[in-house]
């Protein structure tokens, strides 16, 4: 058990954290004995520990006894095994010392010493503060690309193992597979009969003609499609009288390209509201040309065929009513209780947590990027959004929209799956939930957004991808938070049911323990659920 000292403030942060790092911990009891404490800035405590790791960015009584000397500087970018590691808050550097892993401009950001009762491990930021930040306010698009959290998590962990410390832990990603994978689409557009002589047809038009001419001749687009788009465009008469099929069926489509993998399907609720903006504002174009009961036999079909349905909202991140009586538009096609959320057009506030938990949303998957892609929260596993007592956050990591629209990156097709590759990456190395987003109309003409997909998933891969849905890597997350550990070294696992859905993988329980050669070792269980394990740590 690592005991944690901390002030009062950071107790609520720092449970959170300690179920994205699943190990066992406990608030410091005065007077026990610890192998090894975690200490944060400004507290005083009666600790036992043969270890201690101290976080802080402020000189502490202990950096006299250590004899440093501590200057502060604020929000640097530290470095830490070849990577950059942004701190947002305040830190502290201890002079130039050979050897440190964690330095500044050059400068240890951290420092390591033996004393008579053992070691201390002194870190000059304050994780808590750290982590509140990311889990609240979320990363800068400067650092988006970065797993901040995680990196956090993986330098404390690395802190553990050096120190000697045998510990447990329950590793992001279901038993067997390396990560998880959700394959997601917000349903802005359905069908394009839709729309006859209005912007979105006039947009199409316009696009489909001179913009992919000059697309053609800037190397942007191939002569292939090149052609699908001149083709879709002679063909729109033929559509719109009945003669062709409509080629904007996002079902279908992504039934195709999924390849028989499940699928999230976020649908708007209400046609012709735009809503309203963070600045109060009503933009008409935000407003569109279905709502979900229209496609009422097309969605629940698709539901029938293991994919999800959600809401696509439009004004319940700002009020918990409007939340409501979205869901119950959604919830009419799926005859359930309840149902996840993603905002259109990404609208989010403080305050949406505390509104859609009010609405009885069982997630939401809004915390993403509109202008980049990767990690806003600094990790992509499943998270408590604060101010809500149980509304799970499942982060947005992926988006095409981000990727190849000319106003955001406006990336090559080659450009946008490099910029892929690391997040793919990061989560082959840190587990937890890929999420892409790929729009309706992405697959089709005028976009043709196709190839590019299909060589993201390619790159995702199926061996060791646990392909889920948006509620089932919810759900996976959420029993992954009901395990708990027992001082006695027992580990015990609610079952793996959720409100009758199908039963979610099994987890794995990570035990490290000290090695003889200064290196630990680490061995793995199974954790199935509805059990208890007894394990000798």
């Amino acid at each position: 058990m690592i005991g944690v000292a901390l002030a009062p403030r950071d107790l609520a942060v720092a449970r959170e954290f300690f179920e994205l790092f699943k190990t066992a911990w406990e608030p410091v009891v005065s007077g026990k004995k610890y192998r090894v404490v975690i200490m944060t800035s400004g507290v005083s405590a009666d600790v036992n520990a043969d270890v201690m790791i101290i976080y802080s960015s402020r000189a502490e009584d202990i950096d006299r006894t250590l004899g440093l000397a501590v200057e502060a500087s604020i929000a640097p970018d530290v470095r830490w095994d070849g990577q950059t590691l942004p701190i947002y808050g305040r830190a502290a550097t201890f002079g130039v010392m050979p050897g440190a892993r964690l330095t500044t401009d050059g400068k240890a950001a951290e420092c390591r010493r033996r004393v008579a009762a053992g070691s201390i491990h002194r870190i000059g930021y304050d994780l808590f503060s750290e982590i509140a930040h990311l889990l609240t306010s979320g990363q800068p698009a400067s650092h988006a690309t970065t797993p901040t959290l995680e990196l956090h998590i993986a330098f404390l962990r690395r802190s553990l193992v050096d120190a000697g410390v045998a510990f447990v832990e329950v590793p992001p990603r279901p038993q067997g597979y390396q990560f998880t994978c959700c394959l997601t689409h917000d349903i802005d557009f359905y069908g394009i009969r839709r729309h006859a002589f209005d912007r979105t047809l006039a947009g199409f038009v316009a696009r489909a003609s001179v913009g992919t001419l000059i697309d053609l001749c800037t190397g942007r687009r191939s002569f292939a499609q090149a052609i699908r788009n001149w083709g879709a465009l002679l063909s729109l008469p033929f559509v719109f009288t009945g003669v062709m099929p409509d080629f904007w069926r996002p079902f279908e489509n992504y039934a195709h390209a999924d390849g028989g993998r499940k699928s999230t399907f976020f649908l708007i609720p209400f046609r012709a509201r735009p809503g309203i903006g963070p600045d109060g504002s009503v933009e008409a174009t935000r407003a569109v040309g279905y709502q979900a009961s229209e496609i009422r036999q097309d969605a629940q079909a698709v539901a029938g065929r293991g994919s999800e349905l959600a809401v696509h909202g439009i004004d319940a991140w700002r009020d918990a009513e409007s939340g409501r009586a979205e869901m119950a538009e959604l919830t009419s096609l799926t005859n359930r209780k309840s149902a996840g959320v993603r905002m259109h057009w990404l609208y989010f506030s403080p305050e949406s947590p505390r509104r859609l938990e009010a609405a009885g949303y069982e997630y939401d998957s809004t915390w993403g990027y509109n202008e980049t892609i990767g990690y806003r929260a600094g990790t992509s596993q499943v998270f408590r959004l604060a101010d809500s007592q149980n509304l799970m956050e499942l982060p947005l990591s992926i988006m095409d929209s981000a990727l190849l629209f000319s106003g955001r990156l406006g990336l090559t097709p080659a450009e946008a799956l490099d910029r892929c590759r690391p997040v793919v990456d990061n989560a082959r190395r840190f587990g937890g939930t890929l999420v892409v987003n790929w729009h309706d109309r992405s697959l089709v003409p005028e976009r043709l957004w196709d190839d590019v997909y299909r060589e993201l998933l390619h790159a995702i891969g199926t061996s060791n991808v646990w392909f889920a849905t948006a509620q089932e890597a919810v759900d996976w997350f959420r029993w992954r938070r009901s395990i708990r550990f027992s001082e006695d070294g027992s580990v015990f696992a609610g079952d793996r049911t959720n409100d009758g859905r199908a039963t979610i993988p099994p987890a794995v329980l990570r035990v490290h323990r000290p090695g003889g050669s200064g290196e630990a070792t680490f061995e793995e269980f199974c954790i199935s659920g509805g059990e208890s394990l007894a394990v000798a740590v």
